[in-house]
C-alpha cells in the first residue's frame, strides 16, 4: 500500500518477485521512491505539447518538483475538443511517468443513461482518461469544447454501482464562442463523464465517507489550531466488515458496527503542518489508540496502527492508507502539508488499495 506497511516491504517483494527487484525499485505499499542524485533532469517549458502516446516522463516532472512553478501540457483530436492539463511543481515529491492523454465520449447509450440520472441534464460528455499509476499531485483539466453549451452549471462525476457519483465541481467560462471547462482531477484510469445544464438535481458524492453530519473540535493552545485554518479529518475501517473472517483474532471489539472510528470532524490546525501531526492531536483529544514511526530513508512517518487496528490485520494486502480532497499522494502523510478546507480521509484496506478507490496498483 502505498502509505505504510514498511515492514511488509520484504514479504511483499517475495510475493510480487515477478515485478520487483529488491534493489531501488518502487515499494508497491508505500509508494515512497528514494531518489538519487545522478536521476535523469529533461526541462520542461512552461507550455508543452503533448506527444501522440500523451505520456510525460518522471524525468521531465523532475524539472519542477518541489518548485512553486506552473506548467501545461495541450493535447486535441481530430473532432475539435482541445484539453490543457495544469500541474504545479511545488506538491510533487516523487515524480513518476504520467499518461495524460484523453479520449472523448460523445454519444452512446451509457452517457445518455448517466444525463438521465443526473436531473436530466440537458448536456453531456464522457472523457477517458487514460493514465493507470495515479497522480503525482492534483492537476486541473481544461476542456475547450467545438461547441458553446447553453448552461451554467456542471459536475464532474463516475459511475458507482451503475448510479453517477460527483467527484468535484466544473468551472464554466462562457465568454468565448465555446465552452471551456475545469475541473480538479483526482484519479484516472476510466471514464468519467461532465453533466452540465441550468439547473442539476444533486448527485451523490464519490467519497461516501462523509458522515449524515460533522463533528466539530475546537482548537486551544495546547491542541494547536490559530481558528483561522481548518480542515475535515476522518477514520473509516468499514472495509474491514465485509472481510471480518480474514481479520486477527481478539481484534473483533476494534471494528465499530458501522465502520467510524471517527466521522468526519471539522478541526483547527496551525500553518504548516502536516497530515501526520492533524491525525495525532485528533487521536489524542479523542482518545483513540494511533501509533506511528518515522522512516528516515524516506522522511516520512508511517502510520502502522489506529484503534489498535494494524497492517496485515485483515490479510496480506491490509493497512492504514490516507486521501485528501480525494487524492491519494504518492508520499507519506508527514509529508503532506495540510491546507485550509482540506478533507483528510484515513481508510482502511484490505486489498493494497483497490477497495477504497486507490487504483494506481492496478
Amino acid at each position: 500500500m502505498k502509505r505504510g506497511f514498511k515492514k511488509g516491504i520484504l514479504l511483499l517483494a517475495l510475493l510480487l518477485l515477478t515485478v520487483l527487484t529488491l534493489g531501488g525499485c518502487k515499494d508497491p505499499i508505500s509508494g515512497l521512491t528514494e531518489g538519487s542524485s545522478d536521476e535523469e533532469v529533461v526541462q520542461l517549458a512552461d507550455t508543452n505539447a503533448l506527444p501522440e502516446n500523451g505520456v510525460v516522463t518522471a524525468a521531465q516532472f523532475r524539472s519542477i518538483e518541489g518548485q512553486d512553478k506552473v506548467v501545461t501540457f495541450n493535447g486535441s483530436n481530430m473532432y475539435g475538443y482541445q484539453y490543457t492539463w495544469t500541474y504545479n511543481g511545488k506538491d510533487i515529491h516523487n515524480p513518476e511517468d504520467q499518461n495524460l492523454k484523453v479520449d472523448f465520449i460523445t454519444e452512446g447509450e451509457t452517457l445518455n443513461n448517466v444525463k438521465a440520472a443526473a436531473g436530466g441534464a440537458a448536456y453531456g460528455l464522457g472523457i477517458t482518461l487514460t493514465g493507470n499509476k495515479g497522480l503525482i499531485t492534483v492537476p486541473q483539466l481544461t476542456i475547450t469544447l467545438p461547441e458553446k453549451w447553453d448552461a451554467d452549471t456542471a459536475v464532474f462525476c463516475k459511475l458507482n454501482n451503475g448510479q453517477p457519483a460527483k467527484m468535484s465541481n466544473v468551472t464554466f467560462d462562457n465568454t468565448a464562442e465555446t465552452t471551456k471547462l475545469t475541473m480538479n482531477i483526482v484519479e484516472t484510469g476510466g471514464d468519467y463523464y461532465i453533466m452540465a445544464g441550468k439547473t442539476i438535481a444533486p448527485v451523490p458524492t464519490a467519497s461516501g465517507n462523509t458522515g449524515d453530519s460533522t463533528t466539530t473540535v475546537e482548537g486551544n493552545s495546547e491542541t494547536g489550531g490559530s481558528g483561522s485554518n481548518t480542515c475535515t479529518i476522518s477514520i473509516s475501517c468499514s472495509t474491514i466488515l465485509n472481510n471480518m473472517g480474514n481479520l486477527t483474532s481478539g481484534k473483533e471489539e476494534f471494528v465499530p458496527s458501522n465502520g467510524w472510528i471517527l466521522p468526519a470532524t471539522t478541526v483547527q490546525f496551525n500553518e504548516g503542518e502536516s497530515v501526520h501531526d492533524v491525525l495525532q492531536r485528533v487521536c489524542r483529544d479523542n482518545g483513540i489508540q494511533m501509533e506511528s514511526s518515522f522512516t528516515p530513508a524516506y522522511n516520512s512517518a508511517y502510520v502502522e496502527g489506529i484503534n489498535q487496528l494494524y497492517e496485515f490485520d485483515c490479510g496480506e494486502l491490509s493497512g492504514w492508507m490516507y486521501n485528501v480532497n480525494g487524492w491519494f499522494p504518492n508520499y507519506g502523510c508527514s509529508q503532506y502539508t495540510v491546507k485550509s478546507g482540506d478533507a483528510i480521509n484515513w481508510v482502511y484496506t484490505c486489498d493494497l488499495g483497490k477497495d477504497v478507490g486507490d487504483n494506481s496498483m492496478w
